[in-house]
């Protein structure tokens, strides 16, 4: 059976983070599996974005077909239904498949010649409106139209993410969304102590994500100018970097903070420079407003790090018994617990200890045979 993985996500931006990451992994984890005969669709008009030598950097490996674009750009794609509907999504790759798998549902197409699957990793912007920015929700607000009229087998990342979707797509049946559980990078993620800039001499906590209203990290950053005043050495590490939303409300919280020179900003991080900095943190602190999984949480568990993080979405399902939990929007409920992490050995030890048998239960693997098996059912109906 050949089936084509949708790559865009994978292979369109030179820094991918959160559905990038994931496409990257599971399209990975599925090649090496082989089961079935597998090729890779992109976009890449006249071939300007270098996609195809992410895809050859990302996959080359795997010796499988690729189905590039060059007519069509991926953003004109995403938003102008007459122009993308000319021709079928098989036409415009040149790709032959039985059964078609989109990592996102930006992007999605009503003219198909196959059998669709799509990925929807949350419907954040439909339950918590106003956490992505305009640009973002009218991408998204096209997927979600398109998907509802096409109507394909959907596959989303927790029950938090199954129940939104069933709440804010009334089309869609619960026959069709199928819950599959992502993992982390576990050839990556693994302590590394006292290596990099941040050792175990350097007290810090830390955060890594997106800059995204959801992220909530102005909260973070009001939360530890509580700790930080008790904590003179205490220093908060916040990687990552702007996507299109308003990041006013970051830089803000960090001018404004009186602790504003231990407060450090690498921006985008390496796979490595991130293992570090999860190894030897005292936490990880992730307030999110909502996640449909959150990959991070696993991380710095497989990295030997305590984590703090929002009691909302899918965050309970990730972090089971291994995490503290907090109101996202409570800035003194989330210094009083940080304070409690930091200052208790013990406390963190046992949090340690939980987040490596927690990791346990997720495996990119696991996910793909589980994802497999999705194929295999919508092949035969």
């Amino acid at each position: 059976m050949r089936v084509i993985l949708e790559a865009q996500h994978a292979v369109g931006h030179p820094q991918p983070r959160g559905v990038g990451h994931y496409a990257i992994q599971i399209i990975q984890t599925l090649l090496s599996r082989r089961t079935f005969d597998y090729g890779l669709a992109y976009f890449d008009c006249n071939g300007e974005a270098g996609n195809r030598k992410r895809a050859e950097k990302y996959f080359g490996s795997f010796h499988v077909p690729f189905y590039e674009c060059n007519e069509l750009d991926y953003r004109v794609a995403s938003r102008d239904d007459a122009r993308y509907g000319i021709k079928t999504y098989n036409e415009w790759t040149g790709s032959e498949g039985e059964i078609y798998h989109f990592m996102s549902p930006v992007c999605v197409p009503v003219n198909l010649d196959g059998k669709m699957i799509v990925t929807i990793h949350d419907l954040s912007w439909c339950s918590n409106p106003g956490v992505l920015s305009e640009h973002e929700t009218d991408l998204f607000k096209t997927g979600r139209r398109r998907i509802e009229q096409v109507r394909p087998v959907i596959i989303t990342d927790s029950d938090s993410s199954r129940n939104e979707i069933l709440k804010y797509m009334d089309k869609i049946r619960p026959e069709q969304v199928k819950k599959v559980y992502l993992s982390y990078d576990e050839k990556n993620m693994f302590p590394e102590k006292n290596a990099g800039p941040f050792n175990e001499e350097s007290r810090y906590l830390f955060f890594v994500g997106a800059f995204e209203r959801k992220k909530n990290i102005a909260c973070l950053i009001k939360a530890y100018d509580i700790v930080a005043a008790k904590d003179k050495e205490l220093k908060l590490v916040i990687a990552g970097k702007p996507t299109w939303d308003d990041t006013s409300e970051i830089y803000d919280a960090v001018n404004t903070s009186p602790y504003r020179n231990r407060i450090v900003m690498p921006g985008y991080i390496s796979a490595e420079q991130k293992r570090k900095l999860y190894s030897n943190a005292l936490c990880f602190v992730f307030p999110s407003i909502c996640e449909g999984f959150g990959i991070p949480v696993l991380e710095a568990m497989a990295c030997g790090c305590p984590v703090i993080t929002a009691d909302n979405t899918s965050l309970p399902e990730v972090g089971g018994d291994a995490a503290i939990y907090v109101d996202a929007h409570s800035i003194e409920q989330l210094a009083f617990r940080m304070e409690q992490v930091i200052t208790l050995e013990s406390l963190r030890r046992d949090m340690v200890a939980r987040g490596f048998i927690q990791v346990k239960k997720f495996s990119w693997d696991r996910t793909a045979a589980q994802v497999e098996n999705i194929y295999r059912n919508v092949s035969s109906k």
